[in-house]
């Protein structure tokens, strides 16, 4: 058995122990198969996830489009990166690319010239992930078997093109552990999505990040080809989260509760409720924010007054300034939390608001929830100047 150690610090990832074991031949222990000659799996490491897409094509067709599979090349991972770069030079690559493009992390392709490194979090990636380790002040440990072997949640699975072999990891949260929990160089908890899980009612209801996260969708597990099977759905890998506008509707529940009225005042309370997420809301980084608005306005909509309360993580630096930047961050330069009022799994929050109008039964009350931060990003800036400019009259 080859024995080899990575450790990196990874932003938004893990921290990971790689066991490399003997490759299993491709198609080793499946008995017959269908023709797969043109599927070339390394038998050594990492495999293109195209590669895994030939035969399961509905599930790459999910991937294919979700976040996990950008990661490496967004405009908002560019625009921080490259700004960590500038700050930090060469070691922005652990940082940076061991969280958002571990295959070029573990390849050993920092500047990524393999294709495969462009990836993302890729298929191969996570069904290589054995085994959840101890954890360490600086983040999660994972165990890795790379090869012919591939590793899921599906029990007496069979495959021509790999050896299958069925892991319990796969169906809990702590598989989402090693991304989704970190905390920076001073120490300070930056992601921690997990621990909100597993600090709310969900574990005791048997509810995991994967029963949200990846729901059974329609689809095959695999290719006509390869096996013809009654099953009709599989579970999703598009792995929608804070960045899909249906999850974010399902998150939080509003109510207008009471509206009192005396004289010219309106005393408006609402209540807001984490009803549909297993952590807080928001989660991640400090930057994001829900943002629970409350308008009213006269019949004619002539005059309209609004109030806000605002959920949300806030760290500073040394000198006590708040920390804003997502590239602030991924630096380590939170060095406390100044506090954190976000709303926990099944929690509700009672917010009053009172508003001062000369007729209170002529106004229309509204209450709304905002998902909200504001990434630097690279995008176009055309450039348009003018050189020089001649006119002559036609006689």
């Amino acid at each position: 058995m080859v024995l080899k150690t990575f450790r990196v610090w990874l932003v938004g990832l893990c921290m990971g122990v790689v066991f490399l074991t003997p490759a299993v031949a491709v198609g080793q222990g499946t008995g017959s198969s269908p023709d797969i000659s043109g599927i070339h799996l390394n038998t050594k490491g990492f495999s293109s996830s195209r590669q895994c897409g030939q035969c399961h094509k509905d599930i790459f067709a999910d991937w294919e489009h979700c976040l996990h599979a950008h990661s490496s090349n967004n405009a908002v991972f560019e625009a921080a990166y490259l700004q960590v770069y500038f700050e930090r030079g060469e070691g922005a690559r652990k940082t940076c690319l061991g969280c958002h493009a571990p295959v070029a992390y573990f390849n050993n392709d920092p500047k990524l010239t393999q294709p495969i490194s462009h990836e993302g979090v890729s298929c191969d990636f996570c069904h290589s992930i054995a085994e959840v380790l101890p954890g360490t002040p600086e983040g999660p440990q994972f165990r890795f078997e790379f090869g012919g072997v591939k590793q899921g949640p599906m029990k007496d699975s069979k495959s021509p093109a790999h050896s299958t072999r069925y892991n319990e990891l796969y169906r809990q949260s702590l598989f989402c552990k090693g991304c989704h929990e970190q905390v920076n160089p001073s120490g300070i908890p930056m992601i921690t999505t997990f621990s909100e899980w597993e600090q709310s009612p969900y574990p005791d209801k048997g509810i995991t990040c994967q029963k949200c996260h990846m729901e059974p969708v329609a689809g095959k597990t695999v290719a006509e080809f390869v096996k013809k099977t009654t099953a009709t759905q599989i579970s999703n890998h598009n792995i929608a989260a804070g960045h899909s506008l249906t999850k974010r509707r399902q998150a939080l529940e509003i109510k207008i509760t009471t509206i009192e009225t005396h004289r010219n005042r309106i005393r408006v309370q609402v209540d807001l409720t984490n009803t549909g997420a297993g952590h807080k809301m928001p989660t991640g980084l400090p930057v994001k924010k829900i943002i629970l608005e409350v308008k009213v306005e006269d019949a004619n909509g002539g005059h309209r007054q609004m109030q806000q309360r605002v959920y949300q993580k806030i760290v500073a630096d040394k000198q006590g300034q708040v920390v804003t930047r997502v590239v602030d961050l991924m630096l380590g330069k939170a060095v406390t939390v100044v506090s954190d009022n976000r709303i926990a799994p099944l929690e509700t929050r009672r917010e009053s608001f009172t508003f001062f109008v000369r007729k209170p039964k002529d106004q229309t009350v509204s209450a709304a929830a905002y998902y909200s931060y504001t990434p630097e990003i690279l995008q176009p800036a055309p450039i348009h100047i003018k050189l020089n400019e001649v006119q002559r009259r036609v006689r």
